[in-house]
């Protein structure tokens, strides 16, 4: 199965868990991001390299010039005829080292950013119900978290694809050069030619973090290698996930579609009124004390998604007849993200709910809800507008 495709957020959406997919793409938005940025710092590379090449070749061919007529040669040599790397973007002239600096922090910080994607992955589409809190989740915490006994013998696939990654060289290494960078100190770019030999220094400069001592590494060498297992690494760590997916571990109670019901009648806005509400056949104790709603519509091939913001929900028979609600057990936030709302059970009257919940003339949702919509007293060409 391809991830970052329409069948992959469609399996998401079949096993309840899909608010995973908002991460699996942000995984794919940074690792493409990363290899773009190894693509141009081995392009700036190659392009300090060719221009020194040419300013070689052209000094070579002016004392070869000079000595085919005299027999001698002498050329003099200053900094402003010197190869000066740089180039203009959008009117400023830029530093091909000063680039080079750039995209290799930037690479090491997105590839990182993908791990810690997929650590909100797992937390949506393994823990699901258990998730915990989005903004204290990161790589190294879910594999903390996998180990506690609730989880520790269910995602062994996931669990042995994390600590694996967690204790390769490639991990340790863009983990405590971002650490570095980010808390202690800038990196040290080491970058030099020889004026007229073949030497060509591009290295990232040794640095030692928490116990351990990085040495010198060739620039190219160095993100080539990360990139290269990190991206095979996250395809096999999918594998796994897709297979622990498949356990449909803790995600009980969760919902993708509710119901209306709607009722106009013409000049009588009191006996007016929508209602929302899912159904079981006789009792709301068909349901779980906690039920997780996010709106889900798969048609053909496209998938619409929306946040449940009501806040209460009733319950309605298989007679039609309303037997309680849940209410919303979260406080909502706009953080421009999907969420499973959480709602609780409540022991308030059918019939009592049913009036309370008409009175808010809550928002029908017609794209990802299905419902009836009953108008009284229209006539023919008014029932058709």
């Amino acid at each position: 199965m391809t991830y970052f495709s329409k069948e992959y957020e469609k399996f998401l959406a079949e096993h309840f868990v899909y608010d995973a997919w908002q991460f699996v793409l942000n995984v794919q938005k940074n690792v493409v991001t990363a290899g773009y940025c190894c693509h141009v710092i081995d392009s700036l590379i190659s392009k300090m390299e060719q221009e020194h090449k040419e300013w070689q070749d052209n000094i070579n061919h002016e004392v070869s010039q000079q000595f085919s007529k005299t027999g001698a040669a002498e050329v003099g040599i200053s900094y402003d005829n010197l190869p000066q790397f740089k180039m203009d973007m959008f009117g400023i002239t830029v530093d091909y080292p000063f680039l080079i600096d750039k995209y290799v922090k930037d690479f090491f910080q997105y590839l990182r950013n993908a791990l810690d994607a997929m650590a909100q992955v797992i937390n949506s589409a393994l823990l699901a119900n258990n998730s915990g809190n989005i903004e204290k989740v990161d790589y190294n915490k879910i594999i903390t978290v996998l180990k506690r006994d609730q989880q520790l013998q269910v995602f062994t696939k996931s669990l042995d694809v994390l600590e694996r990654i967690q204790s390769s060289s490639e991990f340790n290494y863009l983990t405590e050069f971002n650490n570095k960078i980010k808390h202690i100190s800038d990196a040290k770019m080491i970058m030099s030619r020889e004026l007229f030999g073949d030497g060509i220094t591009n290295e990232i400069g040794a640095f030692f973090k928490k116990g351990n001592q990085f040495s010198s590494v060739d620039i190219q060498t160095i993100t080539k290698s990360v990139y290269d297992y990190i991206s095979n690494e996250i395809i096999l760590l999918f594998d796994a996930i897709t297979e622990d997916i498949k356990l449909d571990a803790f995600i009980e109670g969760r919902i993708h579609k509710l119901q209306y019901y709607w009722q106009m009648v013409k000049d009588d806005p009191r006996n007016s009124f929508n209602v929302i509400f899912t159904e079981v056949n006789n009792s709301i104790d068909e349901l779980n004390d906690v039920i997780s709603i996010l709106f889900v519509k798969t048609a053909e091939e496209d998938i619409s998604s929306l946040n449940c913001d009501y806040e209460d929900i009733l319950v309605r028979d298989k007679d039609e007849n309303y037997v309680g609600r849940f209410i919303l057990d979260e406080v909502i936030t706009d953080d421009g993200l999907f969420h499973y709302r959480k709602y609780k059970k409540d022991t308030s009257d059918g019939h009592i709910a049913f009036i309370e919940q008409a009175n808010k003339k809550y928002p029908i949702k017609p794209l990802l809800m299905d419902g009836k919509i009953v108008r009284v007293g229209f006539n023919q060409e008014e029932e058709d507008q």
